[in-house]
């Protein structure tokens, strides 16, 4: 949803005042003219000139107030949408339980077969599992960040 510049500056202006809020005790750095929180405020600072150009120019073009963008009008890509925070929101339930490779490899499976069609399913296989692989590797081996190995942490590498 495309929404009027006033709001959006509106929200600028309301997070502007929360990084100032949230900083308030923020300690002092000892033999320094400034503390912790000056780097944070000033940024705050331009935010909220900023967001207060956003709302001037919002209030001055006299547009709508919210326009729905087009796609909201297929129920197919609603669906879409729809099915994407799906999977996002199971596999973040239920990977530490399952583990990266196989909530992985469903999610993207599910993904792929759904959004390409299931007359791509093999290509859909050897993605998921290729990409599954690669992530858990690169990772793991390179990045040295462990993914969750979960019902597969007998065979972790």
């Amino acid at each position: 949803m495309k929404v009027s510049d006033a709001i959006s500056g509106a929200v600028f202006l309301l997070l502007a005042a929360a990084v100032f809020w949230f900083t308030k005790d923020f300690r002092h750095m000892p033999g320094q003219n400034y503390g912790a929180s000056f780097f944070p405020r000033t940024i705050a600072t331009c935010m909220a000139g900023l967001g207060l150009l956003l709302v001037i120019r919002g209030l001055r073009s006299g547009g709508p107030w919210a326009v729905p963008f087009d796609w909201l009008r297929s129920p197919r890509h609603v669906a879409n949408f729809a099915l994407v925070v799906a999977v996002l929101v199971l596999y973040i339930l239920f990977s530490d339980w399952l583990g990266f490779p196989i909530a992985g490899f469903a999610a993207l499976l599910v993904l792929l077969l759904w959004l390409r069609g299931p007359a791509h399913w093999l290509q859909a296989l050897v993605v998921s599992a290729v990409c599954v692989v690669g992530m858990q590797a690169f990772f793991g081996e390179v990045l040295r960040v462990p993914l969750p190995w979960g019902l597969l942490q007998s065979v972790a590498w």
